[in-house]
């Protein structure tokens, strides 16, 4: 049975393939899936196409990072020669790394975590102490602030809501993984909504949250790209 939303995405599919006027044996010589998986995505037939399928089509169709997933779910393709035309026409950027941004290596948040465990145990033990459990409260708050940045830009630069999940994240950095609460501050549940959204959790969110979502993520890897192409093991936290 061919639903509207997949009939929908099957003609960006076939409509960019004619555009580009490749044959489907082309699609797949230039990096797409299978003749078989090209077939099903234009026709709307069989399963939804996998995250491995969705990321080929983005490769030979020549979409931006995340097209063809964000297509599929109901919303539209970005080609990479718009994104070529709107660089061409933008202003230069001027240097926005200062005091406000700074890169941080995993070596440096495990050196954080290390004294905020041991503050935090510390607090637990000695309830007599005056000051302590608010100042333990408060450290704590600031490092979840960085190590939820440190975790937004791994998942960013490693496939977005369309890559891989990657378990040793969830192991590490479970909690800040979770459904936020409602009483939160407003950008941390903002934050943490995008963490979720990059990790494959975004269900119910509204169209609206996942449209922002995605072109934040796609500024995100563009921004990785054309600025800092040969950093590799930093992730620039924003204080």
């Amino acid at each position: 049975m061919v639903t509207s939303t997949r009939a929908r995405f099957g003609q960006f599919v076939y409509k960019r393939r004619r555009l580009l006027n490749l044959t489907q044996d082309q699609v797949t010589a230039a990096g797409g899936p299978s003749d078989a998986a090209q077939t099903r995505a234009e026709n709307g037939t069989g399963p939804d196409p996998s995250i491995e399928t969705l990321r080929k089509l983005d490769v030979a169709l020549r979409w931006a990072p995340g097209s063809a997933a964000r297509t599929l779910e109901g919303g539209s393709p970005t080609p990479l020669e718009a994104l070529d035309a709107d660089e061409r026409s933008a202003p230069s950027r001027p240097l926005t790394l200062g005091p406000s941004e700074i890169p941080l290596s995993l070596d440096t948040i495990i050196e954080i975590l290390g004294p905020h465990t041991r503050i935090t145990k510390l607090s637990a033990a000695h309830p007599e102490v005056p000051g302590l459990a608010d100042a333990a409260a408060d450290l704590s708050r600031v490092v979840s602030k960085i190590t939820g940045a440190y975790v937004t830009r791994l998942l960013e630069v490693n496939g977005g809501p369309a890559g891989p999940r990657q378990p040793l994240i969830e192991f590490a950095f479970g909690h800040l993984l979770e459904e936020p609460s409602t009483a939160d501050d407003p950008h941390e549940r903002e934050e943490a909504l995008y963490r979720r959204f990059l990790y494959g959790r975004g269900e119910g969110l509204d169209a609206a949250t996942r449209e922002r979502f995605w072109r934040r993520w796609e500024d995100a890897v563009r921004l990785k790209d054309t600025d800092h192409p040969e950093r590799s093991g930093d992730t620039e936290v924003t204080a």
